[in-house]
C-alpha cells in the first residue's frame, strides 16, 4: 500500500486551493449573468456567494487534485475496469458542481433549467451507481480474505508470492 504523507496532503491542498481561487472569478467570466435573471438582494450575497460559488469551486479544486494525484495509483496498480470507472465517477462527482451551480445561477427559464438538471442529475446518478458497485465489490473481496489469528491478512497484488515483500 502506498503511504499518504503530510507532503502529499499539502500538495492536494495546494492544488485544491489554487484551482478554487481561479475558479471563483472564472465563474463570473464564463457564466455572465444575463439581463432579466433574478439577482439576490445585496444583503443575501454574504450567505449565497459561498454556497453558490465558493463551495463548488473548492469541490472543483479537489476534483482536479484527485485526477492529478490519484491517476498515478490507478495506472500503477493496473486497476480493473470497475476501479477505473469508479475513479472517473468520483472525479465527476467532485468537479460537476462547479459548472452545474454556475449554469443554475444564469438559467433564464424552465427549458434551460430542465436541460441542466437532466444532464447533470443523470450523470451524477450513473456515477453514484458505479461507485456503489465498486464499494460492494471491495466489501465482497474483503469478506473473502482469509483471517490469520482473527486479523485480516493482506493478500493484495502488492504482496509477493509466499507472503514476503
Amino acid at each position: 500500500m502506498i503511504e499518504f504523507t503530510v507532503r502529499d496532503r499539502l500538495r492536494w491542498l495546494g492544488v485544491t486551493l489554487v484551482v478554487a481561487a481561479a475558479a471563483v472569478p472564472l465563474s463570473f467570466v464564463l457564466w455572465r449573468t444575463p439581463p432579466g435573471v433574478a439577482v439576490p438582494p445585496p444583503g443575501m450575497l454574504p450567505i449565497l456567494l459561498p454556497v453558490e460559488v465558493v463551495i463548488p469551486a473548492l469541490s472543483l479544486g479537489l476534483g482536479v487534485a484527485f485526477m492529478l494525484f490519484g491517476r498515478k495509483l490507478v495506472i500503477r496498480e493496473r486497476a480493473s475496469a470497475l476501479s477505473r470507472a469508479s475513479f472517473v465517477s468520483i472525479w465527476w462527482l467532485l468537479v460537476n458542481w462547479w459548472p452545474h451551480s454556475n449554469f443554475h445561477r444564469v438559467s433564464t427559464g424552465w427549458v434551460s433549467l430542465t436541460a441542466i438538471d437532466y444532464f447533470f442529475h443523470t450523470t451524477v446518478i450513473v456515477a453514484t451507481c458505479v461507485v456503489a458497485a465498486f464499494f460492494l465489490s471491495v466489501i465482497r473481496e474483503r469478506q473473502q480474505v482469509p483471517l490469520l489469528d482473527g486479523v485480516a491478512f493482506d493478500v493484495g497484488p502488492a504482496q509477493a508470492v509466499g507472503g514476503r515483500s
